[in-house]
């Protein structure tokens, strides 16, 4: 069990700051890009194990501009996935797929397909 244990992967949390600090960004800056509140930001940060929704996640990783690959690693790190049976994470994809990482945009799109915004 010791050894099966041993192999456990970064947290969500952990990844995220990871990558901020890959892309020589500040927290602020990349939390008012994904809309997310401060409060809510400051959680993740101060308890790396934090479980986001896939909303905050998803608008983080289009606030970071991650590719689909990092996307898929820094939600599978909170246990969460993109489906091909969602209208919403479809859209999310489609954008994050053609490099196009404006949430404004995207929040379009996904209003008129009647899913929730990114960040809201």
């Amino acid at each position: 069990m010791d050894e099966w244990l041993a192999g456990v992967q970064k947290g969500f949390g952990e990844r995220l700051l990871d990558a901020i600090d890959a892309r020589g960004l500040d927290d602020a800056t990349v939390y008012k890009r994904a809309g997310v509140d401060r409060r809510l930001f400051s959680k993740i940060r101060s308890n790396l194990d934090y479980r986001p929704s896939k909303n905050t996640a998803l608008a983080l990783a289009v606030a970071l501009e991650m590719d689909i690959d990092e996307t898929c690693d820094l939600l599978g790190s909170a246990g969460l996935a993109l489906s091909d049976a969602s209208r919403f994470d479809l859209i999310v994809k489609f954008f994050i797929l053609n490099g196009r990482f404006d949430r404004f945009e995207i929040n379009e799109a996904l209003y008129r397909y009647g899913e929730s915004m990114l960040g809201a």
